[in-house]
């Protein structure tokens, strides 16, 4: 987290149509991390994945596939 903490001033700098991916199971960087990431970043979507931890693209790989092509399709 450090890494992350040292960048998180130049969120609000993220001009592009930005999806915060969180799995809403992850024990070890909670929700509430990833809703505050959205909050920082202009515009930003938030799309908490069920039944998925940490690692969503494992855990969750058709529900993260269907979020990403959803939002490609239609990112405002």
């Amino acid at each position: 987290m450090r890494y992350t903490d040292e960048v998180q001033d130049q969120y609000s700098e993220i001009s592009i149509p930005t999806l915060v991916c969180w799995g809403q199971d992850d024990t070890w960087i909670p929700m509430a991390k990833g809703q505050e990431l959205a909050t920082r970043i202009p515009g930003a979507r938030l799309e908490p994945i069920a039944g998925a931890g940490h690692l969503v693209q494992e855990d969750a790989p058709a529900e993260l596939t269907a979020a990403l092509i959803a939002f490609l399709q239609h990112p405002r």
